[in-house]
This record gives structure tokens, sequence and C-alpha cells, in this order.
């Protein structure tokens, strides 16, 4: 399932007219920016793509997750999907959404 604006939470995303970001090419060391609508979108299905498939309760525990818990040295695309994998087992657990 393609992740889309209207599924995230958060309403005060900055957005941009940033839409060739191709989910084939994959993670790349481009700068990811949490505020930013494309990006949060962008990484999100990636993950959808590359590592499991999601649900959007599940998506929006990732978006939950990046604003909280990810580190500021989380700087790329590759590194913030390194991170996500790592919460694997916390993002398939919504008990704590």
């Amino acid at each position: 399932m393609r992740i889309i604006k209207e599924h995230l939470l958060a309403g005060d995303y900055v957005w941009g007219n940033d839409s060739n970001n191709l989910l084939s090419d994959g993670p790349t060391r481009k700068r990811f920016d949490r505020f930013s609508g494309n990006c949060m979108l962008h990484i999100i299905n990636l993950f959808d793509c590359c590592i499991d498939k999601l649900t959007i309760a599940q998506a929006q525990k990732i978006e939950c997750l990046i604003q909280k818990e990810l580190p500021l040295e989380a700087k790329s695309e590759i590194s913030v999907l390194q991170w996500l994998r790592g919460k694997h087992l916390q993002i398939f657990n919504l008990e704590a959404v």
C-alpha cells in the first residue's frame, strides 16, 4: 500500500514540489529532513517497499518514531532506513502507539 499525505498524523510538515523520489532507486545518501512531508512519505514508502509491507497504523508508528526518537546523527535516507530496520519489532507491535 502506498502511503500518502493524508495518512500522516502531523499537519505541520513543509511540502515542496519534490515528486521525483523513485522507490525503485532505493535509499540514497540524500539528506533526510524530518520536517519535510516529502521526505517523511518517501522514507515510509521506502520501508514499505524494501523492508516490510505496512498498514496505515504501522506507517503512522514510523512517523511518530522518526519525530520522537530518530537520532540527530541520522542524516541520510540510508541511515534513517537502517535505524528503522532496528526498530522493526517496535513498528509491528502497535500496542504502544
